[in-house]
């Protein structure tokens, strides 16, 4: 198998960057057997869900990893639908929307050409979470043999209430109105960490900017992943 990110050129589908893509092969010069995309405002616990599976499935051998097609879409949609998502069936597609209409997930029935899916943008997956706008709304995708396991890990993040930490300008301003957020009271220095400090001030001769006390914010509900970090290529 073969992971890797690869940039897009600059050009703005959705009114944002095209991201890095994520991509499985059993041959590195061969086609992809499934890829996943992940935009770079994408909450970072989403990602981690997604690459911690990978990881664990990629121990058990090929058939766990590189195939999606022997399980039933339902699994990845359960823990939407457990957490009180609405599901609505199409004869073109399935979709699954927070209460809050602040995030959602779309399955097209119709089996896309393969090299559209790894080529274009055309997605059998797309999920997508906060307001409608540049900074404020993240993408992720999936195409058809992306093994479901792996999409359901990321819907079970998605729609996992436990809050999230953030810092204040790491949450889009749009979406500030749908999160509670609770100031998190930054923790008491340790003498370890002051000699630490004393000793990197030390070592340190060009003057350093000034940065606020780590105030955090948290956020819960169905969208509880929907604050985002601000727009930066990882």
């Amino acid at each position: 198998m073969h992971l890797h990110r690869r940039p897009r050129p600059r050009t703005p589908p959705r009114s944002r960057l095209r991201p890095p893509r994520r991509r499985a092969d059993a041959d590195p010069f061969g086609p992809p057997h499934w890829m996943a995309t992940f935009d770079t405002p994408t909450p970072t616990e989403l990602v981690t869900a997604f690459t911690t599976v990978l990881a664990s499935s990629y121990t058990k051998g090929p058939d766990a990893y590189l195939s999606g097609m022997d399980h039933r879409i339902d699994e990845a949609l359960r823990p939407l639908t457990g957490a009180g998502w609405q599901r609505t069936d199409t004869w073109a597609a399935t979709t699954c929307t927070a209460p809050d209409q602040l995030a959602g997930l779309t399955y097209s029935r119709r089996l896309p050409d393969s090299q559209a899916e790894l080529h274009s943008d055309t997605h059998r997956w797309l999920l997508w979470g906060g307001k409608d706008g540049y900074h404020s709304r993240w993408y992720a995708s999936f195409t058809s043999h992306t093994p479901i396991h792996l999409i359901a890990a990321t819907t079970a993040r998605l729609a996992d209430p436990t809050p999230v930490l953030r810092y204040v300008p790491e949450v889009p301003s749009r979406n500030r109105g749908a999160a509670h957020i609770t100031p998190v009271t930054p923790p008491v220095p340790t003498p370890l960490d002051v000699r630490r400090a004393a000793a990197a001030r030390a070592r340190t001769t060009i003057p350093r900017a000034v940065v606020r006390a780590p105030t955090a914010a948290t956020a819960s509900g169905p969208s509880a992943a929907l604050p985002v970090r601000t727009f930066r290529r990882r």
